[in-house]
């Protein structure tokens, strides 16, 4: 059994920064050029136009003379004459995918000519994907669970322990020294060897979500080798997974309450039928409660129940399938459209496997994490969130933190980035996972950045849920044009209502 302890465990998003200022004290290791070669073997990729490669870096950057691990990487080289430089991408998490995420963006991106001057580079993360995979479990069917209403403290505070004294056992077995080695600041280190196996002098970066909290670690560590970067859909530069707080559930009950309103106002919404929104979600999780939901050879209990929902929330162009999933389990008893969200969340595959991305979030967010206050510490701030949301409260119980992992050899800490263009801290009114407050925290511990955010919904704004963002994105990657702090645009109602 595992608790579902609320999308901050489960989702991500969690930032973990701790001032410090000067250059990389860690020194000593020679990459060795990169060398390209075709992806057949590690993306699915008709075209041919990406370029893939393996980079060497050490397991442990105090120790370059020990073992070494290899990453993958993946290129899509520019076609323009005017070459303006490597534009480095990550896809958040962390547990997310940079092979796979450049494999769609890049062609697509190639074929708007928006990015056009940059070679467009991308990489699967230490412990992520093709790069030195951590593992901790296979199967996830049938694992997510809510604490019982009403559990004794000290009996969930023993359960929740249990369950991570399991998952970290298997982590060690499974992992062993890669388990403290896959933090931040060892993945922006790892950055910097790879411009410097590319022979570049700086480096561009596009960061979404956890992208965020790497590039401003990579900022922290590397000012002098950034020439532009975007930090979209900002992480809290305070916030621990260890000191739960109620700012991203906050986010995700604005989401909710946009998605009910949106619904509720339509008369062709589903859920309108079944009294709206609220009572449709309320009725589904009172069925998963009292008995799970069958969904083929599957099914769906209450915790799972809301990770389709939270999966769903990401994005506006996933609420028709929420309201369909939902009408559905009301309508047929079945809840096929709720699994497949909620696969979709925790990287479950059609062949059943899972991939790694829930043992990277734990693992990553850990080794970044300084405290390890005690698990009965961390549960009773869960409980206490909990109480306090109108929606979500059930899904936000039960996080012991970190327990039983030590504290991590090497914390993240990022501190004022002197960087000669100001990095583009980037927010959307109604992201539900990085709510816009967190951008202004992060451009606080930069230092050398400026806020630009817009009123859209979703999870992340370029060449996804912003219009109006995006024009100014490219503008300030392509030719350096930065704006002014707190800078704001409305999206054009076709944007909206499409």
């Amino acid at each position: 059994m595992r608790w579902l302890a609320g999308p901050g465990v489960v989702l991500g998003a969690v930032l973990v920064l701790t001032a410090c200022g000067g250059d990389d004290p860690v020194t000593g290791f020679v990459p060795q050029p990169m060398a390209w070669d075709g992806c057949d073997d590690l993306l699915d990729q008709p075209d041919g136009r990406l370029e893939c490669g393996w980079l060497e870096v050490p397991l442990d950057h105090a120790d370059p003379g020990g073992r070494t691990i290899d990453l993958a990487v993946v290129r899509l080289p520019t076609t323009a004459e005017d070459r303006i430089g490597v534009l480095f991408l990550n896809p958040g998490g962390p547990g997310g995918s940079g092979m796979e995420f450049l494999d769609w963006f890049g062609p697509f991106v190639a074929d708007t000519d928006l990015l056009d001057g940059f070679d467009l580079v991308s990489f699967d993360p230490r412990g992520v994907g093709a790069s030195a995979p951590v593992r901790c479990e296979d199967d996830r069917d049938d694992v997510w669970e809510l604490p019982e209403p009403g559990i004794d403290p000290a009996e969930g505070v023993a359960q929740a322990v249990a369950d991570h004294d399991e998952l970290v056992a298997a982590c060690m077995e499974r992992s062993g020294e890669m388990v403290d080695r896959v933090g931040t600041n060892a993945v922006a280190r790892d950055m910097d060897l790879l411009r410097r196996a590319m022979g570049e002098e700086q480096v561009s970066y596009l960061g979404y979500s956890y992208g965020t909290r790497l590039g401003a670690a990579f900022a922290g560590l590397f000012p002098d080798r950034v020439r532009a970067m975007v930090l979209d859909g900002a992480v809290d530069p305070a916030d621990h997974p260890s000191r739960p707080n109620r700012i991203q559930a906050d986010g995700f009950e604005a989401s909710w309450a946009a998605f009910r309103a949106g619904c509720d106002e339509d008369a062709d919404c589903l859920l309108v039928a079944h009294g709206g929104a609220d009572r449709a979600l309320d009725e589904v999780l009172r069925i998963a409660r009292d008995e799970p939901v069958p969904a083929g050879d599957r099914t769906v209990n209450e915790a799972e129940a809301y990770l389709g929902v939270f999966s769903a929330l990401y994005s506006p162009n996933a609420w028709p399938f929420l309201v369909d999933a939902l009408d559905e389990v009301l309508a047929y008893g079945t809840a096929h459209g709720l699994q497949d969200l909620g696969d979709d969340l925790t990287g479950r595959g059609d062949d059943g496997t899972y991939d790694n991305s829930y043992d990277v979030r734990f693992l990553v967010n850990c080794a970044d994490d300084p405290e390890r206050p005690p698990p009965a510490e961390v549960y009773a701030a869960t409980e206490a969130i909990a109480a306090t949301l109108e929606r979500f409260g059930p899904a936000f119980q039960g996080s012991v933190g970190c327990h039983p992992l030590p504290p991590p050899a090497d914390p993240l800490h990022v501190g004022p980035a002197d960087l000669a263009v100001p990095a583009l801290v980037v927010a959307l009114e109604g992201d539900p996972a990085t709510p816009a407050t967190w951008a202004d925290r992060l451009a606080d511990v930069l230092g050398a950045a400026v806020v630009v955010w817009s009123d859209a919904e979703g999870h992340g704004a370029y060449l996804a849920h912003s219009w109006c963002l995006t024009e100014a994105i490219t503008d300030y990657l392509v030719d350096l044009e930065v704006p002014e702090d707190g800078w704001s645009c409305d999206e054009p109602a076709w944007w909206v209502e499409g």
